[in-house]
């Protein structure tokens, strides 16, 4: 069974932190769920968790709202909202979801915060977004072990890949860009956003150990914000699309 990425990180950073200077210092923090506080936070905040912590280990190119959970003055985890990456291809008009989508493109909790940090996090930042947002969507990579259990018990509803999912896209196993630089597993977006390129040529005078590896589609969810009509109308934008969640013994 495959496990996520943001677990096995967080097992290695309570290692390595139990051997600094002032040993096991966040036994000390109170981290009741009941009084953690959710805010929103600074994008050099957010990253100080993200890139530490998240798969991708960056922050997305075009960041919008970053939220964090803290236990008294300590931060336990970070999310990042982005610009829905499609939406300007136009995308979502079919949907009527332009203008009204936001994806939530990075999350991840300390080691030491409470179990249930990455949920009420999640949660409790959904509800701090501008009104003019009715739809978040995120997408997991089940190369990095994702399979989305934080949405699962964030009630998102799962899709699977909207491009394996539509009949006029020739979708095949594993037909995606990917490439892995020293053991780490980038997208062609996160290229993009590394080097300004996808080409082979451009990503080998950078790295010139890459090596390419072809990837499956990443999987969607959404949540739907607003009032029951609106939640009930965008959520039938997709209804013919819904599955059951997937679960990690099937990776």
């Amino acid at each position: 069974m495959q496990q996520a990425h943001q677990k096995i990180v967080r097992e290695k950073m309570k290692t390595e932190d139990s051997f600094n200077l002032f040993g096991d210092w966040w036994e000390d923090i109170e981290v009741d769920i009941k009084k953690a506080v959710v805010k929103p936070i600074d994008y050099k905040t957010a990253a100080s968790v993200i890139i530490k912590y998240e798969w991708l280990g960056c922050m997305p190119a075009m960041v919008k709202y970053c939220f964090g959970i803290y236990f008294d003055v300590n931060l336990g985890g970070a999310v990042v909202y982005s610009t829905e990456y499609i939406e300007n291809l136009g995308k979502w008009d079919k949907y009527d979801y332009t203008g009204k989508i936001i994806l939530l493109s990075r999350g991840a909790c300390v080691h030491w915060a409470h179990p249930h940090s990455a949920s009420k996090l999640i949660t409790s930042s959904m509800k701090m977004l501008p009104e003019k947002y009715k739809v978040v969507t995120a997408t997991v990579d089940e190369h990095a072990g994702e399979i989305g259990t934080i949405y699962q018990a964030c009630n998102f509803v799962y899709i699977g890949s909207m491009r394996d999912n539509n009949p006029n896209v020739n979708s095949r196993k594993d037909d995606r860009f990917g490439v892995e630089i020293d053991g780490k597993l980038y997208t062609a977006r996160s290229m993009r956003q590394k080097v300004g390129s996808q080409k082979k040529e451009d990503i080998l005078n950078v790295y010139p150990h890459a090596v390419f590896v072809p990837q499956a589609s990443k999987k969607r969810y959404f949540y739907f914000l607003g009032n029951k009509k609106e939640r009930q109308y965008h959520r039938s934008q997709i209804e013919d699309q819904i599955q059951p969640y997937p679960k990690r013994d099937l990776l």
